[in-house]
């Protein structure tokens, strides 16, 4: 009898596919609460104080457009920094440089995959972490390169991910704000 339905629960999985993990209206997995509440997870990049949420893109040019507004609205930062792109939008095109150098191609864009195990960024985030064509993939990660050998701008695994990461200002790298303004004499008499 137990066989039986092992076949008929083996069957229903082939029929009706695995069940989801709950995710958010972005697609973006919620952790379950204990009660079965659900709670969505926010958007963290510890220690950046500014990134652009990349979660409600649902193309290559979406996100295009959510960087090239970022960046306006942010004239100040020195690295782009984003995350939760999704590979599925890019259908089966691969995520691409060019595609950020058209938003810039004299400022670090760096952005994170949904999963923080991919990293998409332009030319100058490649060039400002040492990456070029003589770059070897590291231990179990991928700089994924066209059929020149060129690097596309795209690295996935943990090891891979965190040649990129590197470049990334975190907010402890930062002098603390009072260290970074000056009294007005004024203000002293």
């Amino acid at each position: 009898m137990k066989p039986v339905w092992l076949i008929c629960a083996a069957a229903l999985l082939v029929a009706c596919g695995r069940p989801e993990p709950p995710a958010d209206e972005g697609g973006d997995p919620v952790a379950e609460l204990p009660s079965g509440q659900l709670q969505e997870r926010p958007l963290e990049l510890p220690g950046v104080e500014r990134a652009v949420d990349l979660r409600a893109g649902r193309s290559p040019e979406d996100y295009v457009r959510a960087v090239a507004d970022f960046m306006r609205d942010n004239p100040d930062l020195q690295v782009i920094v984003g995350k939760g792109w999704d590979a599925a939008a890019f259908g089966t095109a691969r995520p691409h440089k060019a595609l950020l150098d058209q938003v810039s191609d004299f400022v670090p864009i760096v952005l994170i995959s949904r999963d923080h195990m991919s990293i998409w960024t332009n030319s100058e985030g490649l060039a400002a972490a040492g990456i070029n064509s003589d770059t070897p993939n590291p231990e179990g990660g991928v700089i994924e390169k066209d059929e020149n050998g060129l690097a596309i701008g795209v690295l996935r695994g943990r090891s891979a991910v965190a040649l990129l990461e590197k470049i990334i200002p975190r907010s402890s790298d930062a002098q603390p704000e009072s260290n970074n303004t000056q009294r007005n004499p004024a203000d002293t008499q």
